[in-house]
Protein backbone atom coordinates (compact mmCIF):
# COMPACT_ATOMS: atom_id res chain seq x y z
CA UNK A 1 0.00 0.00 0.00
CA UNK A 2 2.79 2.66 1.21
CA UNK A 3 4.33 1.41 -2.08
CA UNK A 4 1.38 1.94 -4.35
CA UNK A 5 0.99 5.54 -2.59
CA UNK A 6 5.20 6.32 -3.10
CA UNK A 7 4.37 5.09 -6.51
CA UNK A 8 1.41 7.39 -7.17
CA UNK A 9 3.67 10.32 -5.82
CA UNK A 10 6.50 10.62 -7.63
CA UNK A 11 4.45 10.21 -11.35
CA UNK A 12 2.61 13.35 -9.86
CA UNK A 13 5.36 15.11 -9.19
CA UNK A 14 7.08 14.17 -12.39
CA UNK A 15 3.96 15.03 -14.36
CA UNK A 16 3.57 18.73 -12.17
CA UNK A 17 7.34 19.15 -12.85
CA UNK A 18 7.19 18.69 -16.66
CA UNK A 19 4.07 20.68 -16.37
CA UNK A 20 6.22 23.45 -14.83
CA UNK A 21 9.03 23.41 -17.65
CA UNK A 22 6.34 23.82 -20.39
CA UNK A 23 4.46 26.42 -18.71
CA UNK A 24 7.89 28.23 -17.87
CA UNK A 25 9.54 27.56 -21.48
CA UNK A 26 6.61 28.59 -23.51
CA UNK A 27 6.30 32.69 -22.32
CA UNK A 28 9.92 32.92 -22.43
CA UNK A 29 10.19 31.98 -26.06
CA UNK A 30 6.61 33.83 -27.18
CA UNK A 31 7.95 36.71 -25.20
CA UNK A 32 11.05 36.98 -27.08
CA UNK A 33 9.10 36.75 -30.75
CA UNK A 34 6.70 39.39 -29.12
CA UNK A 35 9.35 41.57 -28.58
CA UNK A 36 10.57 41.90 -32.02
CA UNK A 37 9.02 45.10 -33.47
CA UNK A 38 7.94 43.46 -36.79
CA UNK A 39 6.05 40.43 -35.31
CA UNK A 40 2.37 40.59 -36.20
CA UNK A 41 0.76 41.50 -33.17
CA UNK A 42 -2.02 38.99 -33.54
CA UNK A 43 0.36 36.42 -33.04
CA UNK A 44 2.16 37.38 -30.16
CA UNK A 45 -0.18 35.96 -27.46
CA UNK A 46 -0.74 32.62 -28.99
CA UNK A 47 0.99 29.43 -28.56
CA UNK A 48 0.03 28.58 -32.04
CA UNK A 49 2.78 30.64 -33.23
CA UNK A 50 5.28 27.96 -32.23
CA UNK A 51 3.11 24.95 -32.09
CA UNK A 52 0.52 22.54 -33.82
CA UNK A 53 -1.79 22.67 -30.49
CA UNK A 54 -2.97 25.63 -30.01
CA UNK A 55 -3.33 24.94 -26.64
CA UNK A 56 0.74 24.85 -26.78
CA UNK A 57 2.96 22.31 -25.78
CA UNK A 58 3.79 19.05 -27.61
CA UNK A 59 4.90 18.93 -31.55
CA UNK A 60 6.16 22.30 -32.97
CA UNK A 61 5.68 23.42 -36.12
CA UNK A 62 7.85 24.63 -39.44
CA UNK A 63 8.19 28.03 -37.57
CA UNK A 64 8.97 26.91 -34.02
CA UNK A 65 11.32 24.09 -35.55
CA UNK A 66 13.05 27.19 -37.49
CA UNK A 67 13.35 29.40 -34.25
CA UNK A 68 14.83 26.24 -32.36
CA UNK A 69 17.05 26.17 -35.10
CA UNK A 70 18.04 29.84 -34.87
CA UNK A 71 19.01 29.03 -31.48
CA UNK A 72 15.68 30.96 -30.22
CA UNK A 73 16.96 33.33 -31.88
CA UNK A 74 14.68 36.31 -34.60
CA UNK A 75 16.56 36.58 -37.98
CA UNK A 76 16.45 38.07 -40.99
CA UNK A 77 16.59 34.90 -42.58
CA UNK A 78 14.21 34.21 -40.01
CA UNK A 79 11.66 36.76 -40.91
CA UNK A 80 12.03 36.58 -44.98
CA UNK A 81 11.43 32.74 -44.16
CA UNK A 82 8.12 33.05 -42.47
CA UNK A 83 6.01 36.09 -44.02
CA UNK A 84 2.66 35.07 -42.12
CA UNK A 85 4.55 35.89 -38.62
CA UNK A 86 6.75 39.41 -39.68
CA UNK A 87 5.42 42.36 -41.79
CA UNK A 88 8.39 43.00 -43.22
CA UNK A 89 8.57 46.42 -45.44
CA UNK A 90 8.78 46.23 -48.73
CA UNK A 91 12.40 48.22 -49.58
CA UNK A 92 12.48 51.88 -50.42
CA UNK A 93 14.92 52.43 -53.14
CA UNK A 94 12.04 50.46 -55.22
CA UNK A 95 9.75 53.19 -55.02
CA UNK A 96 12.21 55.99 -54.60
CA UNK A 97 14.76 56.13 -57.42
CA UNK A 98 16.56 59.60 -56.36
CA UNK A 99 19.46 60.44 -55.44
CA UNK A 100 20.54 64.11 -54.37
CA UNK A 101 23.46 65.77 -56.18
CA UNK A 102 26.59 66.19 -52.99
CA UNK A 103 27.20 70.01 -52.52
CA UNK A 104 23.69 71.39 -54.28
CA UNK A 105 20.45 72.13 -52.68
CA UNK A 106 18.71 72.11 -55.67
CA UNK A 107 19.67 68.91 -57.82
CA UNK A 108 18.63 65.48 -57.71
CA UNK A 109 19.28 62.45 -59.95
CA UNK A 110 16.06 60.15 -61.17
CA UNK A 111 16.23 56.96 -62.40
CA UNK A 112 13.34 55.95 -64.93
CA UNK A 113 13.78 53.13 -66.99
CA UNK A 114 17.18 52.41 -66.93
CA UNK A 115 17.80 56.03 -67.94
CA UNK A 116 19.15 59.02 -65.90
CA UNK A 117 17.91 62.39 -65.67
CA UNK A 118 19.25 65.40 -63.95
CA UNK A 119 16.85 67.68 -62.57
CA UNK A 120 17.54 71.45 -61.49
CA UNK A 121 14.61 73.08 -59.46
CA UNK A 122 16.33 76.84 -59.71
CA UNK A 123 16.57 76.67 -63.01
CA UNK A 124 13.58 75.03 -64.19
CA UNK A 125 15.69 72.51 -66.57
CA UNK A 126 15.83 68.36 -67.02
CA UNK A 127 18.56 66.79 -68.79
CA UNK A 128 19.69 62.97 -69.49
CA UNK A 129 22.80 61.88 -68.22
CA UNK A 130 25.09 58.85 -68.75
CA UNK A 131 28.04 57.95 -66.65
CA UNK A 132 31.64 57.37 -68.38
CA UNK A 133 34.14 54.72 -67.45
CA UNK A 134 34.79 56.55 -64.65
CA UNK A 135 30.82 56.99 -63.08
CA UNK A 136 30.74 60.52 -63.82
CA UNK A 137 27.93 61.59 -65.05
CA UNK A 138 28.14 62.99 -68.70
CA UNK A 139 24.90 65.24 -70.37
CA UNK A 140 23.80 63.69 -73.47
CA UNK A 141 20.62 65.17 -73.86
CA UNK A 142 18.73 68.18 -72.63
CA UNK A 143 15.08 69.38 -71.93
CA UNK A 144 14.61 72.77 -70.77
CA UNK A 145 11.80 74.02 -69.50
CA UNK A 146 11.18 77.79 -70.87
CA UNK A 147 11.84 79.59 -67.68
CA UNK A 148 15.19 78.12 -67.97
CA UNK A 149 16.38 79.90 -71.43
CA UNK A 150 16.93 82.86 -69.11
CA UNK A 151 19.35 81.34 -66.54
CA UNK A 152 20.90 78.11 -68.62
CA UNK A 153 22.36 75.69 -66.22
CA UNK A 154 25.39 74.00 -66.46
CA UNK A 155 26.94 70.66 -65.68
CA UNK A 156 29.43 72.20 -63.83
CA UNK A 157 26.73 73.83 -61.16
CA UNK A 158 27.55 70.82 -58.98
CA UNK A 159 31.33 71.86 -59.10
CA UNK A 160 30.62 75.48 -57.07
CA UNK A 161 31.52 76.10 -53.78
CA UNK A 162 28.64 76.29 -51.52
CA UNK A 163 28.98 79.15 -48.88
CA UNK A 164 27.10 79.35 -46.33
CA UNK A 165 27.76 82.86 -44.01
CA UNK A 166 27.06 86.09 -45.56
CA UNK A 167 30.93 87.27 -44.63
CA UNK A 168 34.40 85.22 -44.64
CA UNK A 169 36.21 87.22 -42.01
CA UNK A 170 34.57 91.27 -42.65
CA UNK A 171 34.96 90.54 -46.22
CA UNK A 172 31.35 89.59 -48.11
CA UNK A 173 31.54 86.57 -49.89
CA UNK A 174 28.55 87.70 -52.42
CA UNK A 175 26.01 84.79 -51.19
CA UNK A 176 22.86 85.26 -53.01
CA UNK A 177 19.81 85.82 -50.63
CA UNK A 178 16.53 83.72 -51.71
CA UNK A 179 13.54 85.75 -52.26
CA UNK A 180 11.58 86.31 -49.52
CA UNK A 181 14.05 84.62 -47.10
CA UNK A 182 15.24 87.02 -43.97
CA UNK A 183 18.96 86.64 -42.66
CA UNK A 184 20.46 88.10 -39.40
CA UNK A 185 24.13 89.29 -39.45
CA UNK A 186 25.94 89.22 -36.17
CA UNK A 187 29.69 90.16 -35.95
CA UNK A 188 31.62 90.48 -32.49
CA UNK A 189 34.87 91.44 -31.88
CA UNK A 190 36.97 91.73 -28.48
CA UNK A 191 39.78 93.59 -29.71
CA UNK A 192 39.93 96.83 -28.95
CA UNK A 193 40.97 97.98 -25.65
CA UNK A 194 44.86 98.36 -25.13
CA UNK A 195 45.00 95.04 -23.03
CA UNK A 196 48.21 94.12 -24.41
CA UNK A 197 49.58 97.14 -22.48
CA UNK A 198 47.94 96.80 -19.39
CA UNK A 199 47.80 92.80 -19.21
CA UNK A 200 50.26 90.40 -21.13
CA UNK A 201 47.76 87.82 -21.02
CA UNK A 202 44.54 89.25 -22.30
CA UNK A 203 43.32 86.43 -23.79
CA UNK A 204 43.44 87.70 -27.46
CA UNK A 205 41.41 91.04 -25.95
CA UNK A 206 38.70 89.17 -23.84
CA UNK A 207 39.90 91.04 -20.93
CA UNK A 208 39.33 94.24 -23.01
CA UNK A 209 35.76 95.91 -24.51
CA UNK A 210 34.13 94.12 -26.90
CA UNK A 211 32.38 95.97 -30.31
CA UNK A 212 29.11 93.74 -31.56
CA UNK A 213 27.75 94.57 -34.35
CA UNK A 214 23.95 93.29 -35.42
CA UNK A 215 21.78 93.71 -39.06
CA UNK A 216 19.37 91.93 -41.31
CA UNK A 217 19.21 91.24 -45.07
CA UNK A 218 16.26 90.55 -46.79
CA UNK A 219 16.21 88.81 -50.51
CA UNK A 220 13.65 91.18 -52.45
CA UNK A 221 14.11 89.04 -55.34
CA UNK A 222 16.71 85.55 -55.95
CA UNK A 223 19.03 88.57 -57.15
CA UNK A 224 18.25 91.45 -55.55
CA UNK A 225 18.75 91.86 -51.76
CA UNK A 226 18.56 94.80 -49.70
CA UNK A 227 19.86 95.32 -45.86
CA UNK A 228 20.76 97.35 -42.76
CA UNK A 229 23.59 97.19 -39.98
CA UNK A 230 24.83 98.91 -36.84
CA UNK A 231 28.04 99.14 -34.96
CA UNK A 232 28.31 100.34 -31.37
CA UNK A 233 29.35 103.94 -30.41
CA UNK A 234 33.04 102.94 -29.89
CA UNK A 235 33.39 102.91 -33.87
CA UNK A 236 31.14 105.92 -33.80
CA UNK A 237 27.48 104.51 -33.90
CA UNK A 238 27.47 103.95 -37.70
CA UNK A 239 24.43 102.73 -38.92
CA UNK A 240 24.95 101.13 -42.48
CA UNK A 241 21.62 100.85 -45.46
CA UNK A 242 22.75 99.36 -48.56
CA UNK A 243 21.49 97.26 -51.62
CA UNK A 244 23.02 94.47 -53.67
CA UNK A 245 22.58 92.70 -57.16
CA UNK A 246 23.48 89.35 -58.20
CA UNK A 247 25.06 90.20 -61.37
CA UNK A 248 26.64 86.32 -61.57
CA UNK A 249 25.96 83.47 -60.32
CA UNK A 250 28.08 79.88 -60.41
CA UNK A 251 25.07 77.71 -59.03
CA UNK A 252 23.79 79.11 -62.61
CA UNK A 253 25.77 77.74 -64.47
CA UNK A 254 28.34 81.41 -64.55
CA UNK A 255 31.99 80.87 -64.38
CA UNK A 256 32.01 83.22 -61.41
CA UNK A 257 29.70 84.42 -59.31
CA UNK A 258 29.70 88.42 -58.92
CA UNK A 259 27.64 91.02 -56.85
CA UNK A 260 27.58 94.55 -56.78
CA UNK A 261 26.34 96.42 -53.33
CA UNK A 262 25.70 99.84 -52.87
CA UNK A 263 25.64 101.48 -49.29
CA UNK A 264 25.33 104.73 -47.22
CA UNK A 265 26.52 104.86 -43.33
CA UNK A 266 26.06 107.04 -41.28
CA UNK A 267 27.46 108.17 -37.70
CA UNK A 268 25.92 109.01 -34.65
CA UNK A 269 23.02 107.02 -35.64
CA UNK A 270 22.59 108.26 -39.25
CA UNK A 271 22.73 111.87 -38.17
CA UNK A 272 26.07 113.08 -39.70
CA UNK A 273 29.49 112.28 -41.42
CA UNK A 274 27.80 110.38 -43.75
CA UNK A 275 29.83 107.66 -46.35
CA UNK A 276 28.89 106.31 -49.53
CA UNK A 277 30.63 103.02 -50.34
CA UNK A 278 30.54 100.60 -53.80
CA UNK A 279 31.89 97.70 -53.83
CA UNK A 280 31.83 94.42 -56.18
CA UNK A 281 32.72 91.00 -54.50
CA UNK A 282 33.94 88.35 -57.01
CA UNK A 283 34.45 84.80 -56.57
CA UNK A 284 35.95 82.35 -58.27
CA UNK A 285 35.36 78.42 -56.94
CA UNK A 286 38.26 75.71 -56.70
CA UNK A 287 36.09 72.57 -57.32
CA UNK A 288 32.95 72.24 -54.62
CA UNK A 289 35.63 72.61 -51.75
CA UNK A 290 36.97 75.79 -52.23
CA UNK A 291 36.82 79.42 -53.46
CA UNK A 292 38.66 82.72 -53.95
CA UNK A 293 37.64 85.94 -53.19
CA UNK A 294 38.34 89.76 -54.58
CA UNK A 295 36.62 92.28 -53.35
CA UNK A 296 37.36 96.06 -54.56
CA UNK A 297 35.65 98.99 -52.26
CA UNK A 298 35.65 102.84 -52.87
CA UNK A 299 34.51 104.76 -49.92
CA UNK A 300 33.55 108.07 -50.56
CA UNK A 301 33.67 110.96 -47.43
CA UNK A 302 35.44 108.27 -45.48
CA UNK A 303 36.64 108.93 -41.41
CA UNK A 304 38.55 107.39 -38.94
CA UNK A 305 37.37 104.95 -36.40
CA UNK A 306 38.47 107.32 -33.92
CA UNK A 307 36.75 110.38 -35.04
CA UNK A 308 33.67 111.51 -32.64
CA UNK A 309 30.94 110.62 -33.68
CA UNK A 310 29.10 113.98 -32.77
CA UNK A 311 31.14 116.49 -34.68
CA UNK A 312 30.60 117.03 -38.49
CA UNK A 313 34.00 116.47 -39.98
CA UNK A 314 35.67 116.03 -43.34
CA UNK A 315 36.20 112.88 -44.88
CA UNK A 316 38.38 111.51 -47.48
CA UNK A 317 38.15 108.79 -49.95
CA UNK A 318 39.66 105.20 -49.46
CA UNK A 319 40.01 102.73 -51.85
CA UNK A 320 40.51 99.09 -50.39
CA UNK A 321 41.16 95.74 -52.24
CA UNK A 322 40.47 92.86 -50.03
CA UNK A 323 41.15 89.20 -51.50
CA UNK A 324 40.58 86.41 -49.14
CA UNK A 325 39.96 82.33 -49.55
CA UNK A 326 37.68 79.55 -47.93
CA UNK A 327 38.03 75.79 -47.86
CA UNK A 328 36.64 73.01 -46.56
CA UNK A 329 37.99 70.63 -44.45
CA UNK A 330 34.93 68.60 -43.79
CA UNK A 331 31.24 68.96 -45.41
CA UNK A 332 30.35 71.81 -42.91
CA UNK A 333 33.40 73.03 -41.47
CA UNK A 334 35.66 75.11 -43.79
CA UNK A 335 38.89 77.45 -42.49
CA UNK A 336 39.41 81.39 -43.54
CA UNK A 337 41.16 83.83 -44.31
CA UNK A 338 41.25 87.23 -45.69
CA UNK A 339 43.06 90.91 -46.09
CA UNK A 340 41.88 93.81 -46.98
CA UNK A 341 44.23 96.66 -48.48
CA UNK A 342 43.88 100.26 -47.85
CA UNK A 343 45.81 101.40 -51.44
CA UNK A 344 45.56 105.01 -51.04
CA UNK A 345 46.98 106.89 -48.44
CA UNK A 346 44.60 109.56 -47.26
CA UNK A 347 42.38 106.83 -46.82
CA UNK A 348 44.46 104.93 -44.26
CA UNK A 349 44.02 107.22 -41.06
CA UNK A 350 46.70 106.11 -39.14
CA UNK A 351 47.14 101.89 -40.56
CA UNK A 352 50.08 101.33 -41.73
CA UNK A 353 49.12 97.41 -42.38
CA UNK A 354 46.35 95.74 -43.85
CA UNK A 355 43.51 94.53 -41.81
CA UNK A 356 43.83 90.44 -42.21
CA UNK A 357 42.36 87.72 -40.09
CA UNK A 358 41.32 83.86 -40.31
CA UNK A 359 38.87 81.74 -38.61
CA UNK A 360 37.05 78.28 -38.89
CA UNK A 361 33.32 78.30 -39.69
CA UNK A 362 30.85 76.01 -38.94
CA UNK A 363 27.68 75.71 -40.41
CA UNK A 364 24.39 73.51 -40.18
CA UNK A 365 23.24 70.70 -41.70
CA UNK A 366 20.04 72.54 -43.22
CA UNK A 367 22.39 74.98 -44.36
CA UNK A 368 20.91 77.99 -42.09
CA UNK A 369 22.94 78.20 -39.73
CA UNK A 370 26.57 79.41 -39.76
CA UNK A 371 28.87 80.19 -36.71
CA UNK A 372 32.77 81.20 -37.63
CA UNK A 373 35.06 81.83 -34.75
CA UNK A 374 37.07 84.61 -35.92
CA UNK A 375 40.90 86.61 -35.09
CA UNK A 376 41.89 89.79 -36.77
CA UNK A 377 43.47 93.45 -35.98
CA UNK A 378 40.92 94.87 -37.33
CA UNK A 379 37.32 96.40 -35.75
CA UNK A 380 35.02 97.48 -38.15
CA UNK A 381 33.08 95.26 -39.77
CA UNK A 382 30.74 98.45 -42.49
CA UNK A 383 31.62 98.44 -46.28
CA UNK A 384 33.92 101.58 -44.79
CA UNK A 385 35.36 100.57 -41.79
CA UNK A 386 36.04 97.39 -42.39
CA UNK A 387 39.56 97.44 -44.08
CA UNK A 388 40.79 99.50 -41.14
CA UNK A 389 43.31 97.94 -38.44
CA UNK A 390 43.42 98.73 -34.72
CA UNK A 391 45.69 101.52 -35.52
CA UNK A 392 42.44 103.43 -36.94
CA UNK A 393 40.96 103.33 -33.57
CA UNK A 394 43.50 103.37 -30.90
CA UNK A 395 46.19 105.51 -32.81
CA UNK A 396 49.62 104.86 -34.05
CA UNK A 397 51.18 103.02 -31.16
CA UNK A 398 48.50 100.26 -31.34
CA UNK A 399 49.89 96.85 -32.88
CA UNK A 400 48.78 95.89 -36.31
CA UNK A 401 50.90 93.09 -36.55
CA UNK A 402 50.09 89.01 -35.86
CA UNK A 403 50.72 89.96 -31.79
CA UNK A 404 48.07 92.37 -32.25
CA UNK A 405 45.15 90.52 -33.56
CA UNK A 406 42.27 89.30 -31.39
CA UNK A 407 39.22 87.09 -31.26
CA UNK A 408 35.54 87.35 -32.40
CA UNK A 409 33.08 85.58 -34.07
CA UNK A 410 30.53 85.95 -36.71
CA UNK A 411 26.86 84.19 -36.57
CA UNK A 412 24.64 84.36 -39.87
CA UNK A 413 20.70 82.53 -39.51
CA UNK A 414 18.21 82.20 -41.90
CA UNK A 415 15.30 83.48 -40.26
CA UNK A 416 13.07 82.66 -43.19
Amino acid sequence: MNRIRLAKIFVAGVVLLLLVLTVNARPEYLRLYAADPLSRPEMRSQCATCHLNPAGGGERNAFGKAFATAGFRITDDLRKQFPDRFAVPEPLQTALPVTFVQGSDSQAMVEINGKKFLIDTKTRSIKEVAESRSGEPITTASNPTPAATAAPASSDESKAYQQIDVRLISLPTGKPIPKGSLWTDFTHRFPFGDYDVTDSAGLFGLDGFAVPSFGFIYGVTDRIQVGAYRSPGTLGAPILLYAGASLLDEHRGHPLTAMARIGLEGRDNFQRNFTTSLELTLARSITSRAQLYVVPTLSLNNRSLNAAPSQNLPGETTFALGIGGAVNIRPSVALMAEANFRVNEQGRFGSTRPAFGFGIEKASISKRHAFSLVFSNGAGTTFAQRSATRASLLGSFADESLKGMTIGFNLSRRLF
